[in-house]
């Protein structure tokens, strides 16, 4: 299949470097700052004429299949628009938007187009969701009831940029990951969220990259996400430590293991480490081979962009609470 890639920056790079794996050939690029034009044609040997200054000039000059956006959030619903009306699917980076009704346009425009569209939701292809997510249906803790995520990470300190400048965007750019494992690995959506966000003295964000969001979820489950945006001490992995408690035992994510312990008058008293399930492919390469399947399948992706929605709408959600201080119902949201 043929792509055009939008948006130059250092992520784009990775794309292309996992695009040479799979059967896709990116047709042609766009982007509008010379530099960084030059700088990747440069780097790729991709013939500069090959390189547009629009979408627009892109799609009249090549016989694409699709788009992959890789622009900056509040530039996806243009790029999305303009790739559905010439009849080309989407794939873009997360978050789907950091306009919630923007969001929502687009997957409308998505559904009424018969075009498919998918979010970059990487984390959820890895093996301790995926292997989590098998261990919860299968029952092996019996029925979650209690989650708790935390997140210590010393996360975006490139002074300027516009995740040390701009507020919440520990919620916006790293909350709608773990959002979505959440309901990934769970299987449920969130009902309503309760949120508090601060910043420690130390910290170098001028908006507060420290929260605790308590989100009711389907089904009377509690989950909790603890973070800590500039955290100088011991770290967690960008999955986070999770421990998820069950009436039969708990499941845990320590590090890059994961745990299974039974314990106080269940069956099987123990502890024991879990081997991981090992996807065919994790990450990006995962995401792009869903994304190809989906097409010639004629199928909904996984992470396609009307259920992002309902990770999505979990970080806006969790702004409003933190900025109303209280309750803050997830339904009335989505419309």
């Amino acid at each position: 299949m043929k792509g055009i890639l939008v948006g130059l920056g250092g992520r784009a790079r990775s794309w292309v470097n996992c695009s040479a794996e799979k059967d896709v050939e990116f047709d042609a690029y766009v982007e509008p700052m010379e530099k960084q034009k030059k700088n990747f044609a440069d780097q790729y040997s991709v013939p500069e004429d090959r390189i547009f200054s629009s979408l627009s000039e892109a799609i009249e000059k090549s016989d694409a299949q699709f788009v992959m956006d890789i622009t900056p959030p509040h530039i996806h619903e243009a790029v999305a628009m303009e790739a559905f009306d010439a009849g080309l699917h989407v794939i873009g980076e997360k978050p789907l938007s950091d306009d919630f009704d923007a969001a929502k346009r687009m997957v409308a425009a998505a559904k009424k187009a018969g075009l498919v569209h998918m979010i970059t939701q990487n984390y959820r292809f890895g093996g301790m969701p995926r292997t989590t997510h098998r261990l919860l249906k299968e029952g092996v803790i019996g029925e979650p009831e209690q989650v708790l995520v935390t997140f210590f990470m010393s996360w975006a300190d490139s002074p300027g940029s516009h995740y040390v400048t701009q507020p919440y965007m520990l919620i916006k750019d790293m909350g709608v990951h773990h959002f979505d494992l959440l309901r990934y690995v769970l299987d449920r959506d969130a009902e309503s969220v309760l949120a508090h966000t601060w910043n420690p003295s130390w910290g170098w964000h001028e908006g507060d990259a420290s929260h605790t969001a308590i989100f009711k979820m389907s089904g009377g489950l509690i989950a909790t996400h603890h973070a800590l945006g500039c955290a100088k001490g011991h770290r967690t992995t960008y999955n986070g430590d999770w421990h998820i408690a069950g009436n039969e035992g708990s499941i845990t994510w320590e590090g890059s293991q994961v745990f299974i312990t039974h314990g106080h008058k269940t069956k099987n008293e123990g502890r024991e480490e879990v081997t991981l399930d090992k996807p065919a492919e994790d990450g990006q390469k995962g995401i792009l081979t869903e994304f190809i399947s989906s097409i010639h399948e004629g199928r909904a992706p996984e992470c396609n962009s009307e259920d992002n929605l309902n990770s999505l709408v979990m970080t806006f959600a969790t702004v409003e609470s933190a900025e109303q201080q209280k309750f803050v119902d997830i339904a009335p949201m989505l419309g």
